[in-house]
């Protein structure tokens, strides 16, 4: 990431989905998720071009989930303050403190999304929930949703861009949640005790108690169909991903700042490397009087420092 972005602050947007939408978006994850996300990719490109006269680059961080395990799909987005100027054709840096007006960003964003679904209609493929089934019912649910205000969050700036990379790791390392919010596990009643924060109480953290079954449940719906990329980047940001072509006039990345320290010696040989072999050894028990000789077997690392 510190070779890919640029050396300047991020906006940090978060377009959600209506609740209307959940039931849709589970039965067709991929096809939705993909509607999402170029749904948010043409309406931040629209307002870059048109209010800050630059093309821009983003990326995008797709989650399905809240706190507590629900479903709660909503797209997260890292903005460049700046882009390339689009007379000039030279890097343009824009005001740090303000992206966009939300409210507007609101409405672009649900008429780029309707657009989108109502795309999916004559797709084969698509599995429709209840009261989507008839193009009358879609047609319905699609009035009703263009009534409806889109969210659409625009977070404090980020203006370190160290502060953005390891922000953006938290979202990007794991899925649903960390082992560290498992509170335990009883193993008599099966029961699984994770810890949420309620954002409605003042972000209050609490704990839940949900049988193993439904937690195995809550948990699995949320990972990712095979081959989805959950993690997209747009605009010239894409071009900075070959090192081949650089972004005219794009500041520097941290890289050069932060290039990797070569690792601490070993005290004992000096070495700074480490190359490492494993083998499984299978153990069978030697008593012969035993009913059902165990069959044991571990796994042993070898470690030899290397140049």
């Amino acid at each position: 990431m510190c070779e890919r972005l640029p050396d300047c602050p991020h906006f940090h947007l978060v377009f959600t989905v209506p609740e209307q939408l959940h039931a849709l978006f589970e039965a067709n994850y991929r096809e939705v998720a993909d509607a999402l996300t170029a749904a948010a990719a043409d309406t931040l490109k629209q307002f870059q071009k048109n209010n800050w006269g630059v093309d821009g680059g983003f990326l995008s961080v797709l989650h399905t989930w809240g706190s507590a395990l629900n479903w709660h799909p909503h797209l997260h987005v890292l903005v460049a303050a700046g882009g390339i100027d689009r007379k000039s054709g030279k890097w343009k840096r824009v005001r740090a403190d303000y992206a966009f007006p939300v409210k507007s960003l609101s409405k672009v964003f649900r008429g780029c999304l309707l657009a989108r679904i109502e795309a999916l209609c004559p797709r084969a493929g698509i599995t429709w929930p209840r009261g989507w089934e008839s193009v009358e019912e879609r047609r319905v649910r699609r009035l009703d949703l263009a009534a409806r205000p889109f969210n659409v969050f625009s977070k404090a700036t980020l203006g370190n861009t160290r502060a953005v990379v390891r922000y953006l790791a938290r979202y990007t390392s794991r899925i649903a949640m960390s082992n560290a919010r498992i509170a335990g596990v009883d193993p008599d009643t099966r029961e699984v005790r994770f810890r949420w924060k309620d954002y409605r109480d003042g972000g209050r953290v609490k704990e839940r108690r949900v049988s193993g079954k439904h937690f195995l449940w809550m948990f699995s719906r949320h990972l990712v169909p095979k081959g989805f990329r959950r993690i997209r980047y747009f605009g010239w940001l894409v071009r900075g991903l070959n090192r081949r072509a650089p972004i005219p006039g794009k500041p520097g990345s941290i890289a050069e700042r932060a290039a990797p320290k070569e690792p601490r010696p070993c005290s004992e040989c000096g070495a700074t490397r480490w190359t490492y072999s494993s083998f499984f050894v299978g153990l069978k028990a030697l008593q012969d009087d035993l009913p059902t000789p165990p069959q044991l077997s571990f796994s042993l690392v070898r470690a030899r420092a290397g140049p």
